[in-house]
């Protein structure tokens, strides 16, 4: 086959046997199926383009969630005040916005902070929690960064803040002291889930506190903030990805009047 450009395209070979079978059990198209085939779909994703998927909170049982979430129910308790400190960019905004969506919808103290790269340099910093505990936060959370900031999170320690990073980028021994670290990548045992935004590991963290303290929050409603981090972001449109991603465009509604 030859392009509009004069470009020869070759299509790639595919197992016949495979391709035969997946059209046979599923009903596929003989492209679908090539298409299946060459992107390594797994049997859940196979599954899901038929079939609707629940999401599932894969972090129930994890211990850092449970620590993370008992210590912001605690601050609910005493109603202390609560900062969130996210990174500048779509998925540190979005993750952000959750967070404090969540804790406006039980009216519980709280503020944000999206630092600004040119006054306030990269990430959370030691100079940036200067200026945020004048508003004398009892809990710092940093979404979408805080796995490097090992001094910051000293100097929260030094004048008895509590902290929780909740991030998804690279971090390495030894772990800022924080309360809680959730991060995939700190624990080989979650490591594969090393592919979620920031934003969908907050979306599981919020799920987590609504149950536990039982908000009338519907958390779902908030999935195409987790699929707007995520494709912002960069992130694989696989597996859980996958399956928000379809939740969302389902229930996503255009209003013509928009056009």
């Amino acid at each position: 086959m030859i392009s509009v450009t004069g470009k020869k395209w070759k299509e790639y070979s595919h197992n016949k046997n495979l391709v035969e079978k997946l059209k046979q059990d599923n009903s596929f198209s003989d492209i679908l199926s090539k298409l299946i085939i060459s992107r390594n779909f797994n049997e859940e994703e196979i599954f899901s383009i038929d079939n609707n998927l629940s999401i599932k909170n894969i972090f129930s049982n994890n211990e850092d969630y449970k620590i993370g979430t008992s210590i912001v129910i605690e601050c609910i308790k005493k109603k202390e005040n609560i900062c969130i400190v996210g990174d500048y960019d779509v998925d540190g905004s979005s993750a952000t916005s959750l967070l404090v969506r969540f804790l406006n919808s039980i009216n519980h103290p709280n503020f944000y902070y999206i630092p600004d790269r040119e006054i306030d340099g990269y990430g959370a910093s030691i100079k940036l929690f200067k200026k945020l505990i004048l508003k004398k936060p009892k809990l710092i959370i940093m979404v979408d960064c805080g796995s490097t900031s090992n001094s910051a999170i000293e100097f929260l320690n030094d004048n008895k803040i509590k902290s929780i990073v909740i991030d998804h980028h690279e971090i390495n021994k030894p772990f800022p002291k924080a309360n809680s670290i959730i991060n995939p990548k700190k624990d080989k045992k979650l490591i594969e889930y090393s592919y979620l935004c920031a934003t969908a590991l907050v979306y599981f963290f919020v799920d987590l506190l609504s149950l536990k303290i039982k908000s009338k929050m519907n958390i779902q409603d908030y999935l195409i903030y987790v699929l707007l981090a995520t494709v912002c972001d960069v992130m694989p449109l696989r597996n859980l990805n996958r399956v928000i991603a379809l939740q969302v465009l389902k229930k996503f509604k255009v209003n013509s009047s928009y056009f």
